[in-house]
């Protein structure tokens, strides 16, 4: 549909709401843009009857309650009108669990890209007299900025049937791996972000978390390459592979006297040394293991493995610009 003609729908419909009187074709040719002719113009009246024609058959193909009447205030000619009580859509509602449910989905989203769509959402829900701030306030949300940036790629990439590469560190992998993945959808569980899909290079079905990918979701390959299977149930997918996750052990550097909580984490203290006590203890999610071990500081220095290292230096990094700002 050309610009021009969606220009005159809009403004047709505009015109046949604004009245409660039904409007003659005269009328709406005087009022709409794009209907401009002479009357006394046999052809250029003809072919604007043609497109009004086609116009409310159009109006009427998508939806819009166009009715048909008699106008006595204009010698009785047929005319047009638009109800607004057939029209307008009806008062939306949520009850308290329902807009806490909202306003948690929208305190997920951190990335300004994933932002305005629950930013808007709030909005609404303030307008309508819905105290959303108290009803985030029940609901807790775990968000992990690393997950959640790989989340538009992913969304991106499922929307458009394309392949996705990213490098990965699994449970036991000391470096990051090359992984290559036809996403099929994306869910959280227990407040972490999966992606399912089939793995390329292994030719079976994956589920991946998304706060172990390291750096940047590719997209690659051109668009509608796969197609999804009709009973994929991506949640489902993430709570096996939770299931199967198996404990990492992590050894850690405690300054003497300091770290208590990290002590009393432990199931393994020493040797002791001038410089500090070795503690180890078992951890299954790598982003907040880390994250809580930054908020020791110094106090704490992380040995092994490398994948919990280089996130806690990565959030010990976060902080020092933070605090530059």
């Amino acid at each position: 549909m050309s610009n021009d003609r969606t220009e005159r729908l809009v403004n047709l419909v505009l015109c046949l709401l604004s009245s409660r009187r039904f409007q003659t074709a005269g009328r709406i040719a005087r009022t709409v843009p794009g209907y401009e002719h002479d009357p006394e113009d046999k052809k250029a009246h003809e072919a604007f009857q043609r497109k009004f024609e086609r116009d409310k058959a159009e109006l009427r193909r998508i939806g819009i309650p166009l009715q048909s009447g008699i106008d006595y205030l204009a010698d009785g000619e047929p005319g047009y009108r638009i109800a607004r009580s057939d029209f307008e859509l009806p008062q939306i509602e949520f009850t308290d669990a329902e807009a806490a449910a909202v306003a948690a989905a929208a305190r997920l989203w951190q990335q300004p890209e994933l932002q305005t769509g629950s930013a808007e959402a709030l909005l609404k829900l303030r307008a309508a007299g819905i105290d959303v701030e108290s009803h985030a306030a029940t609901a807790t949300v775990k968000s992990l900025p690393g997950a959640e940036a790989a989340l538009s790629p992913f969304f991106e990439a499922i929307a458009a049937r394309r392949a996705v590469v990213f490098d990965y560190f699994g449970a036991r992998d000391e470096s990051a791996q090359q992984r290559r993945l036809q996403p099929w959808g994306c869910a959280a569980w227990r407040g972490r972000w999966y992606v399912a899909g089939l793995d390329l290079d292994r030719g079976a079905q994956r589920c991946f978390r998304l706060s172990r990918i390291s750096g940047k979701v590719r997209l690659t390959g051109p668009e509608g390459a796969y197609t999804i299977p009709e009973d994929v149930d991506v949640l489902a997918f993430a709570s096996e592979s939770e299931a199967r996750q198996q404990p990492v052990r992590a050894t850690v550097l405690v300054r003497p006297k300091r770290a208590w909580g990290v002590r009393r984490r432990a199931d393994q203290i020493g040797p002791r040394t001038p410089e500090g006590d070795q503690v180890c203890f078992s951890y299954t999610e790598t982003a907040p293991t880390a994250a809580w071990l930054a908020s020791f500081g110094a106090d704490v220095l992380v040995v092994d493995p490398p994948e919990l290292v280089k996130e806690t230096v990565a959030c010990l990094q976060t902080l020092a610009d933070e605090e530059e700002d």
